[in-house]
């Protein structure tokens, strides 16, 4: 008698904790932090630069880097400016200005009205998702 056995595959098996959005914005990120400040009742706070190593440039990139609380909901939330002098914080988005790193129980239906919320602004053209599976490099994501 042959017995078939029965294969599952784990879709997804790990959940990420995070999304990120991608912003393109020509403005500086003092001033698009204090818009987003201003608009969406948010606090970001200019944090000390996010200091990576990269290999390939065989030096240290330095990063802006704003954060948000939010403790009604238990998200964190945090700006990157996805250039520096050195390079990308993410390579595979050369074409966006800011990364947002939104951690915590998410809720899609928050995050599709932040993302709603900050097309509005004028100092942002262009506020989309980020769709995870697509990057190449994330292990810079999960350092927090």
């Amino acid at each position: 008698m042959h017995v078939t056995k029965k294969r599952h595959k784990l879709a997804n098996s790990i959940a990420e904790d995070y999304c990120l959005l991608g912003i393109v914005s020509d403005e500086p990120e003092y001033k698009l932090t204090w818009s987003m400040n201003e608009a969406l009742q948010t606090s970001f706070q200019r944090m000390e630069d996010l200091s990576l190593y990269h290999k390939k440039g065989e030096s240290e990139q330095q990063f802006s880097l704003y954060l948000y609380e939010e403790e009604n909901t238990m998200l964190t939330y945090r700006i990157i400016r996805n250039r520096s002098e050195k390079g990308y914080f993410l390579s595979d988005l050369k074409n966006i200005d800011y990364v947002i790193h939104i951690q915590g129980e998410l809720d899609t239906d928050r995050v599709s009205e932040f993302i709603r919320q900050a097309n509005q602004l004028d100092t942002i053209r262009m506020c989309i998702p980020i769709e995870l599976s697509k990057l190449k490099d994330r292990s810079r994501l999960t350092i927090w």
